[in-house]
């Protein structure tokens, strides 16, 4: 497995791993918020790379034999407004997507990336790294866990 950034060429793979997860995240999703729209593989695809662009991000991928087997998207979004007033603002890496095809999980792939993700954080000067994860999404957070990542902000959910 080798850990590349993102090219053209790799489009189509990093779109499938896009459309993977987001069925995965709507399989799981207990009130059925998180849908697949017709559109999403293109749609999604042109808000994150657009999204990595305005935020100093990039997006690398594990190829494994020619093919994208995972991907982390990471940014460096700006501090809001509102962290700025009411925190300190440290400069703060945010992974938006990493998602590892089912066929090579639990082979170290996530954790590869993760830690390349990381890599690059610090290169950038970041003392933080964040992302968010569906509760539901068990054998992520355990993995997030293994890798030292905490729970910071939880957001809390009821239908009304």
């Amino acid at each position: 497995m080798e850990i590349k950034e993102f090219s053209p060429e790799s489009e189509d793979g990093l779109k499938d791993l896009l459309v993977e997860l987001q069925t995965h995240l709507a399989a799981i999703d207990p009130d059925h918020i998180v849908i697949l729209r017709d559109n999403y593989r293109d749609d999604y695809f042109a808000h994150v790379t657009d999204a990595v662009r305005q935020h100093a991000g990039k997006i690398f991928l594990a190829m494994e034999d020619g093919k994208a087997i995972g991907t982390v998207i990471c940014m460096i979004p700006p501090c809001g407004k509102e962290s700025r007033i009411t925190t300190r603002c440290p400069k703060c890496g945010f992974i938006s997507d990493l998602v590892v095809t089912a066929r090579a999980r639990g082979k170290g792939v996530g954790s590869a990336l993760m830690a390349r993700a990381r890599q690059f954080f610090r290169t950038q000067n970041c003392e933080y790294v964040q992302l968010c994860v569906s509760a539901q999404n068990e054998r992520a957070l355990a993995f997030y866990a293994r890798l030292g990542l905490r729970p910071d902000c939880l957001y809390l959910t009821q239908k009304l």
